[in-house]
């Protein structure tokens, strides 16, 4: 229901996004961007997983998704000159749990690792079509890679039980808007679809506070729907459909001209 939400709440954004409540100057003829180095997303995640024949249903509150996060690495690039601009994203998140169970026909404590990854990667373009609301139309690469591992050990042996990999990847079509909306403060609103390896979405709704002119401080509200299909081929994992969301905190460093 809030993603649902989320998205329309995007989409209406993209269509009515307010007017600068000050002037705008044209688009700068010299490269000019923004580098976020880390930014944290305190993401719920929720689906489906398909591993062999069996249908395994997800869900992962924040709080247990920070109780086993082994490891994280982000970063958000982007830049312009004049209306044409690039952008890339890389989101990393690793997961780790242990477990303890019997298996009755060994009739032995097993003891379990679980470790799933989760890589999102994004590469693409920009066109800038409205000043006031700093419009621009946007298209590019998103994959999403899943990588579920699960290794058991008892006294007399050890091996892998799940070691597999599956990786989306899809052209992506969507809008963001950037108004202006006081002296130090910015809307950020993005939305975007995207099929190929599946079909996957995104939308963010959130704001940006420049306390100095090259710094940002950034807030708001992400979510991330991927749905890869049914892979026959595959043994091991055979499906996901799985949505991320959450909310997003970010410090952007601005360089170049404005």
């Amino acid at each position: 229901m809030v993603t649902k939400m989320l998205a329309a709440a995007g989409l209406a954004m993209l269509v009515l996004a307010p007017q600068s409540v000050h002037a705008q100057t044209p688009p700068s003829d010299n490269w000019h961007g923004t580098f976020a180095p880390l930014y944290f997303w305190a993401s719920e995640l929720n689906g489906d997983l398909s591993a062999g024949d069996t249908t395994v249903p997800l869900f992962l509150d924040f709080g247990d998704a920070a109780d086993k996060l082994a490891g994280a690495f982000s970063f958000h690039f982007e830049a312009q000159k004049g209306r044409v601009g690039i952008f890339s994203d890389l989101n990393f998140i690793r997961l780790s749990s242990e477990t303890t169970f019997t298996v009755p026909v060994l009739r032995a404590t097993v003891e379990g690792d679980v470790d799933l990854d989760n890589t999102m990667f994004e590469i693409g373009g920009s066109y800038l079509v409205h000043d006031a609301s700093q419009l621009a139309v946007i298209a590019g690469i998103r994959t999403y890679t899943l990588s579920p591992r699960l290794e058991v050990s008892t006294d007399l042996f050890e091996f892998e039980v799940i070691d597999a990999s599956r990786t989306s990847v899809n052209a992506i079509v969507g809008a963001t808007v950037r108004p202006q909306l006081a002296e130090k403060w910015r809307l950020l609103g993005r939305a975007d679809v995207g099929g190929g390896g599946g079909f996957t979405w995104s939308g963010m709704i959130g704001a940006e506070f420049r306390p100095k002119p090259r710094i940002g401080l950034v807030f708001g509200y992400k979510a991330l729907g991927i749905d890869v299909g049914s892979d026959s081929d595959d043994e091991i994992l055979r499906e996901y459909d799985v949505t991320h969301y959450g909310p997003v905190f970010g410090l952007n460093l601005h360089w170049g001209a404005r």
